[in-house]
């Protein structure tokens, strides 16, 4: 079976190089953000290979780096879709330094 591997990444080096959890993984997947995992399920434990597209890891970390400037879900989602977004982002960010 020939696989274009450089056109992948693994579950795990995808959450470690973007920076984020399984579950916000999960949550992305989950509204659209980012695509469905393939690979297979060998059982709990080491043996499952989960990947994504490789293009996956910088749609991620850019949805982290909206996220953590305040960014709701659905200002990342218009944004990701192209549109030209005039809400702040930084709601959050702000918050924290009136207090």
């Amino acid at each position: 079976m020939s696989v274009n591997t450089k056109a992948r990444i693994e579950m795990k080096e995808l959450l470690r190089l973007a920076g984020i959890s399984s579950c916000d993984l999960h949550n992305w997947v989950k509204r659209g953000l980012l695509p469905r995992a393939c690979g297979r399920y060998n059982g709990p434990g080491p043996g499952s290979e989960y990947h994504y597209p490789a293009w996956a890891l910088e749609r991620a970390r850019g949805i982290k780096r909206l996220r953590d400037q305040g960014c709701t879900m659905q200002v990342i989602r218009r944004r990701l879709a192209g549109e030209v977004v005039t809400e702040r982002c930084c709601a959050r960010t702000e918050a924290r330094r009136r207090k």
